[in-house]
C-alpha cells in the first residue's frame, strides 16, 4: 500500500493505493491499465472501459475524463511539490490551443471569471481568474497553440 497526496483544482487529498501489476485499488474504485500510448491511457474503471487522454508534466498529470479535464499534483505523501503557477498569473496546464479570449488588459475581473478557453484533449478548458484582480496582460491569441507552463495571462492584485 503507498500514500499519496493529490492535488486536484486547489484541494488535496490523501490516496491510498494498493497495487496488483497493473490493477490499483483505492477504496471501493479498481481502476487497471489495459495500455498507455501516444498520451492516451486505455483504463478499466470499476469494470468499465475508458480512454482517458493525459499529459504528465513533472508531478502534474493533466487528463480529461467523465467529461471534465483536471489537473492533478501527484507526490509521495510528506514530499513537498513544486508550485504549479507563479502568484500573479496564469499558465496552460496542458498542450493546447487559445480558441477564444474573454478578458483584455485593464478588465477588472472577480475570482472565477473566465479569462479564455483553451481547446486540449479535444476538449474545451476555460481559465479562470485565480482571483479578484485586474488583468494586466494577455500573452496569447486566438488560434495560438500553447504549450504547458507557458504564461497566458497575468493579472494585478485589486487593492
Amino acid at each position: 500500500m503507498s500514500e499519496k497526496t493529490i492535488t486536484i483544482g486547489g484541494e488535496s487529498r490523501e490516496l491510498e493505493l494498493e497495487r496488483d501489476g497493473a490493477k490499483f485499488r483505492s477504496g471501493e474504485h479498481v481502476i487497471e491499465i489495459v495500455s498507455m500510448r501516444r498520451h492516451i491511457a486505455e483504463l478499466v474503471v470499476d469494470g468499465r472501459p475508458h480512454s482517458v487522454p493525459y499529459v504528465v508534466q513533472g508531478t502534474q498529470v493533466s487528463f480529461a475524463f467523465g467529461g471534465e479535464i483536471y489537473a492533478a499534483d501527484v507526490a509521495d505523501k510528506g514530499a513537498r511539490t513544486r508550485a504549479r503557477h507563479r502568484d500573479h498569473s496564469m499558465s496552460a496546464p496542458m498542450p493546447g490551443v487559445v480558441t477564444k479570449i474573454l478578458a483584455k488588459p485593464g478588465d477588472v475581473v472577480a475570482k472565477g471569471a473566465p479569462l479564455l478557453i483553451l481547446e486540449a484533449m479535444k476538449m474545451e478548458h476555460t481559465i479562470v481568474a485565480p482571483r479578484d484582480g485586474t488583468i494586466a496582460e494577455v500573452n496569447c491569441g486566438e488560434g495560438e497553440l500553447v504549450q504547458p507552463g507557458i504564461e497566458l495571462v497575468t493579472m494585478n492584485e485589486e487593492r
